[in-house]
């Protein structure tokens, strides 16, 4: 049925989005005396991080030593907390089930170091052909080249590619790239509209392989 399975992260196979916030306030606050305001959160939600720094590099003026400062600081705060995050439900499940339907890749809008921190944590890299992450693409969700180049390295058709998200932007991205996506609801809370995504769920727990078929025709 799907020659591919394409999985986001955060947010879809754990709960990050708002340590990562909690995070990136205080390291803009050290690193640059700059107070992000909350309504920030919402308006960037699923950007990738390279998008996102880019993004406050306009808004605040910011030169590269400084940017540089502040991704340092955050890295240096963040990923220590990966080894001990918790996968959202069914995600463990569901990955290792799916990896024996298809190929499956992680395609996130986190950096690699971030994205290998999750993955050790879960004991889930022997499940994914490859991670990619934002720095080894240059245009980030909602924009569709993520996707896109990960079916390309796994020599699949995007027609025929499964995309597991969470995010509207990450829904919008695989939709653009020609793929039919599965929405989970539990990461954003269910505050999020996904329903531009062929298929939504409350949670990754519903997520049944011999169903697809007919709940997405």
């Amino acid at each position: 049925m799907f020659k591919a399975i394409l999985w986001d992260m955060d947010g879809t196979l754990v709960d990050t989005e708002r340590v990562v916030w909690s995070v990136m306030q205080r390291a803009f606050a050290q690193a640059a005396r700059i107070d992000l305001p909350e309504a920030l959160f919402e308006s960037l939600l699923g950007q990738s991080e390279q998008d996102f720094y880019r993004h406050m590099a306009q808004r605040y003026e910011l030169p590269d030593a400084q940017l540089t400062l502040i991704r340092e600081t955050f890295d240096a705060a963040y990923i220590p907390q990966l080894a001990g995050v918790a996968p959202l439900p069914g995600a463990v499940e569901k990955v290792r089930e799916f990896a024996g339907h298809a190929p499956q890749a992680l395609v996130t809008g986190s950096n690699s170091a971030q994205a290998a921190a999750v993955l050790n944590a879960l004991a889930l890299a022997d499940c994914f052909q490859f991670t990619l992450a934002c720095d080894q693409y240059d245009r980030g969700k909602p924009d569709p080249q993520p996707y896109l180049l990960a079916a390309k390295r796994l020599g699949v058709d995007p027609s025929s590619c499964l995309v597991i998200e969470d995010s509207p932007s990450g829904v919008t991205a695989a939709k653009a790239a020609g793929m039919r996506v599965v929405g989970v609801h539990e990461g954003n809370k269910g505050k999020y509209r996904i329903d531009h995504a062929d298929l939504e769920l409350a949670t990754l727990l519903e997520l049944d392989w011999s169903a697809l078929r007919s709940q997405m025709s």
